[in-house]
């Protein structure tokens, strides 16, 4: 089964129902479904609730996102292994080391720009991703 990791703007693309939040659905049902193993940073879960702030209950929010994706833990040694690469958005780096040490198979984001200078894995965005399926 396909280990797929996450970025923050595909589940926030969803939540907030934004121009790809059909296709984060889609991908979504995948997880849920059990066709895909879905993956995602605590670093992920930091970031959605400042950017909801105090829209949504992220606690519900969460608990449901939780029993489908995994959130994945990130340490010291990923922290370093991204100092040793500056690239233009540290953040993109520091969810590239927590997909890599967690053997990953592809990096799902809608910000395939920022990852393809460095990575070794597949980047894709949820659209084309689902028609590989």
């Amino acid at each position: 089964m396909k280990r797929v990791f996450i970025d923050t703007n595909i589940l926030i693309d969803y939540i907030l129902e934004r121009e790809y939040g059909q296709d984060a659905k889609q991908l979504l049902q995948r997880g849920f479904d059990g066709e895909v193993k879905l993956f995602a940073s605590y670093l992920t879960f930091a970031n959605m609730a400042y950017i909801l702030g105090k829209k949504i209950d992220i606690y519900e929010l969460f608990g449901d996102l939780n029993q489908f994706i995994t959130v994945l833990p990130m340490d010291e040694d990923q922290f370093q292994a991204a100092l040793k690469q500056p690239v233009s958005d540290f953040e993109d780096m520091l969810q590239y080391q927590c997909a890599m040490a967690s053997n990953c198979d592809i990096i799902i984001t809608n910000n395939k720009k920022d990852f393809e200078s460095y990575s070794v894995l597949p980047i894709s965005t949820a659209a084309d991703f689902m028609k590989s399926l």
